[in-house]
């Protein structure tokens, strides 16, 4: 699924810190934004321009989306503990590796196993991008990956948190993310929740803002407020989940485990050298970074900490399948110029 920043929230069962490290190339104002993306197009650009996200179908086969889906569960049941997928009492925190405020699993090297760069170089994916960039010199982020586990029972439910990934001070389409989405999503289950079309208000929903002195040009964030939700609202907008009519966050009812790859590209001309030079040092020491491949590159820390301040002791320095460092992956990952 692609999105041109409409305002999302996701619904899930776990707490949110939206604090993070940070490392970039001291960029202090937002670079310029992508020309729009307008046509007319009679594909799935014409739904992304006019709603703000398309699904597309199929990106990958299902076979082989169902077995990305059980080597990501293979590699979250490679830590120590007692994980069971088949038994709910288990999905707790003791028998899970460390998640980052979101519950993404950043750590450990897992952006760069071998089942998420080759779920990344699908030709579904890969063209999806290419033909919305026009270009297949693409790039692409080095974000974590998601397996949530519904109802578990040694955390709280928790409320939507509506939130755009780019600054207000960013006007225009600056990234369209992705996600590859690995498991079935059905109306009860928690996941990505969208207000289509609420990209063609942002300019001036923030235009209209008195206090500013939170925004920030370099972070990507911004979390609504009941107020200013009713702001769209106002403007006809309701939440939605792709590809049902339902709109309900996941539901007592749900026993589906959410799978998701976190992947976003953008064209390869569009990075400047000391991007690059950032992106490489992440690359090589099996690190990650946001949703951002070409600019803003924030390296995430590498190493796994426990809330003591000690290294987690199942840390890993690389990958526990390493990925076959082919030219397609490495000129994807920046290390090799196209």
């Amino acid at each position: 699924m692609l999105t041109a920043q409409p305002l999302k929230h996701q619904f899930t069962d776990t707490p949110v810190n939206n604090g993070y490290a940070q490392k970039t190339s001291g960029l202090i104002e937002p670079p310029a934004a992508f020309a729009d993306i307008v046509g007319p197009y009679d594909d799935f650009r014409g739904e992304l321009h006019d709603k703000g996200f398309v699904v597309i179908k199929n990106a990958i086969p299902r076979e082989r989306a169902i077995q990305y889906q059980e080597k990501a569960y293979e590699w979250l049941q490679s830590f120590p503990g007692d994980l069971d997928f088949s038994n709910p009492e288990t999905w707790i925190a003791k028998n899970l590796p460390l998640q980052n405020g979101i519950k993404v699993y950043i750590h450990y090297g897992v952006a760069h196993e071998k089942f998420v760069w080759d779920a990344k170089q699908e030709p579904g994916v890969l063209d999806a991008f290419a033909k919305l960039w026009q270009t297949d010199e693409l790039l692409v982020s080095f974000d974590g990956i998601n397996i949530t586990f519904p109802n578990r029972k040694d955390i709280p439910r928790r409320a939507a948190w509506e939130h755009i990934d780019q600054s207000p001070l960013r006007r225009g389409a600056h990234c369209i993310q992705g996600i590859i989405n690995l498991s079935p999503s059905g109306p009860n289950d928690g996941g990505l929740v969208l207000y289509p079309k609420s990209h063609n208000y942002n300019a001036e929903f923030f235009d209209s803002r008195d206090d500013k002195s939170s925004w920030l040009p370099m972070k990507d964030l911004h979390l609504f407020t009941k107020e200013e939700l009713a702001w769209f609202r106002a403007k006809g907008l309701q939440p939605h989940k792709p590809g049902h009519t339902l709109r309900r966050r996941a539901t007592e009812k749900s026993n589906q485990i959410r799978t998701a790859i976190y992947a976003t590209y953008t064209p390869a001309n569009l990075a400047e050298p000391t991007q690059l030079a950032i992106k490489n040092e992440v690359f090589e020491k099996f690190g990650s970074t946001t949703h951002w491949p070409h600019q803003y590159i924030v390296s995430r820390p590498t190493q796994a900490m426990l809330p003591d301040g000690t290294r987690d002791p199942r840390d890993r320095d690389q990958p526990r399948e390493m990925p076959e460092m082919t030219d397609k992956l490495l000129k994807l990952a920046g290390a090799k110029r196209y």
